[in-house]
């Protein structure tokens, strides 16, 4: 444990990542009865410290952040909790040095908690989340800039916690639970669970960079106002099917700077390093570069300082509250991402979006709900998992969800989730949730006052769950509208992906609406002649274009 203490010494030199000066711990624990004893065991579930600037805060007066203790079906005795306080540095290496000679896991002012065999890890960098997710930042706070420093004690063997890791269905209960208190998703990156991390944000300096068409890289650079400013190098990588196609390494000043360098198409990655310091200050996770021959307002990606946060209802109908880390085009959202010329097709990412789907349904990933032996609210997590994970991964653009049942809270389970903030999200539903009575809405021809009333009445509740979902602002540019009285009514259920251009239209039938799929049995299928679905869409949304038909558009 000597190379962890120094390693954590090293990461936290004032000036060096920030001015760090205590650690907000979040542990999550686990009671057990001790058999044939009066004694209670306490076990690590996961626990994570994060190094904090400013003046330490004081002891919180409740230990646990949860109200009561949870129990979960099938682990008779255990119940779990969560503690969330702050701890000094200089304590929590002396727990890190104790376990280091004892084998004795002992956090400040708690009892001892069994661990397993813990075995450090080197310091590893977290980039934050562009348009690949990095399954760590599920657990990490706020890695929405620069990036963070992770430190690990690993629980290789999970001895300690083998009844849980072994059913998924209660580490995935488990998990839902802890989201209701943080954004602490452990169903995410479930090796983790027995570990102890610490999180050291990179908070030194905040760079920037984008490179529209056939023009040099802009770059900008800023440090921290409390950090003295020392010589950086950046480096800008690009790779195109495992090969090397771009790399440049340049020395990258304070304020605005340009960089030519040659145009090619790939995933690129950036960097920067500390060349005083011998240190990645930096780095992001692989985003898009493009070859100049595809036309969009802005092409880099970078991490939106604020995460788009909300609160939804979930399959057992109760309030969680979710947090997204968003990434935007350095210039702003951009548009649809279309070819200069209609004949022009993406051939390089055409093929690439077609392993992808490929890999999903090879994974039956997007198979089959309802017919094994979990429940109907498990199966619905599932369900929605899956779409969520679909609308992060296949996404190019915008987004078009189809239901006749969609609602806001549908909207919020679903395309809220979306982690580009400058994806165009379409939602269209029909008047069939606010009707009392079984008219078709083509029927509805706006004079029924009853029919009118019940309409504007559930479409002032749906705005009214949308404005109230978020703490801060959406970052989602989301238009929802209502089909009615126009050329008939819809009942398929469809999430279209439209936004690569031509020949590259993806189109997922759901087989039941957001509100219960998964709950009963249904099957949710690539479509195989995209095309026609997404006409028929757009057919439907361009003549719900009036105020009467829209619900929620953002501003």
């Amino acid at each position: 444990m000597l190379d962890t203490v120094t390693g954590l010494k090293e990461l936290l030199e004032p000036g060096l990542l920030g001015n760090y000066t205590w650690f907000e711990a979040v542990e999550v624990i686990a009671f057990s009865p001790v058999q044939t004893t009066d004694e209670v065991l306490v076990r690590n579930i996961f626990s994570i410290y994060v190094a904090e600037p400013g003046e330490r805060p004081p002891e919180p007066k409740q230990l646990f952040l949860d109200k009561k203790s949870r129990k979960l079906k099938g682990l008779e005795g255990w119940s779990f909790r969560v503690t969330k306080r702050p701890i000094g540095i200089i304590e929590l290496l002396a727990c890190i040095e104790h376990y280091g000679h004892t084998g004795v896991w002992i956090p400040l002012d708690q009892k001892a908690l069994q661990v397993g065999r813990l075995v450090a890890a080197p310091p590893m960098f977290c980039p934050p989340d562009s348009r690949t997710e990095v399954p760590l930042n599920a657990v990490l706070k706020n890695n929405f800039w620069s990036g963070s420093y992770v430190i690990e004690l690993k629980d290789e063997g999970k001895s300690t916690l083998t009844d849980l890791v072994r059913d998924d269905v209660l580490f995935e209960e488990l998990s839902e639970w802890l989201t209701t208190m943080l954004p602490l998703n452990i169903a995410r990156v479930p090796d983790r669970i027995g570990d102890v991390l610490f999180q050291i944000p990179s908070s030194a300096l905040i760079a920037e960079f984008r490179r529209p068409p056939g023009m040099p890289v802009y770059l900008r650079m800023a440090w921290h106002p409390e950090i003295a400013a020392r010589p950086v190098v950046g480096e800008y990588r690009v790779e195109q099917d495992g090969l090397i196609a771009s790399l440049a390494r340049f020395e990258f000043p304070v304020g605005a700077a340009s960089l030519d360098i040659p145009s090619t198409s790939g995933d690129l990655r950036f960097s920067v390093w500390d060349t005083q310091k011998q240190l990645l200050l930096a780095a992001t996770a692989p985003l898009l570069a493009p070859d100049g021959k595809w036309r969009v307002e802005s092409y880099m990606s970078t991490g939106i300082e604020q995460p788009r946060r909300f609160k939804v209802k979930g399959p057992v109908n109760t309030v969680e509250t979710h947090e997204i880390g968003l990434t935007e085009p350095a210039g702003g959202w951009r548009g649809h991402r279309q070819p200069r010329r209609p004949e022009e097709v993406d051939w390089r990412a055409r093929r690439e979006l077609k392993a992808r789907m490929k890999q999903l349904v090879a994974s039956r990933r997007f198979v089959q709900y309802g017919n094994g032996n979990a429940s109907p609210q498990e199966e619905q997590r599932r369900a929605l998992e899956d779409i969520r994970h679909l609308i992060r991964t296949a996404s190019q653009g915008a987004i078009y969800l189809w239901d006749p049942y969609l609602s806001a809270n549908d909207v919020l389970n679903t395309l809220a989730f979306c982690t580009d903030a400058g994806t165009e999200l379409w939602g269209l539903t029909s008047a069939k949730p606010s009707k009392k009575s079984s008219c078709d809405d083509e029927d509805d021809d706006g004079t029924d006052i009853e029919v009118t009333t019940a309409r504007e009445a559930w479409i002032k509740a749906q705005q009214d769950t949308l404005d109230k979902a978020f703490i801060g602002p959406s970052n989602m540019k989301l238009e929802f509208r209502m089909s009615w009285g126009i050329q008939g009514s819809f009942h398929d259920r469809f999430l279209i992906f439209p936004g690569l251009g031509r020949d590259r239209t993806r189109v997922w039938s759901l087989g039941a609406s957001i509100n219960h799929i998964g709950a009963q049995h249904c099957i949710v299928q690539e479509v195989a002649y995209p095309e026609p679905v997404l006409q028929a869409f757009k057919a439907f949304w361009d003549q719900s274009n009036q105020p009467e038909h829209l619900i929620w558009k953002y501003s």
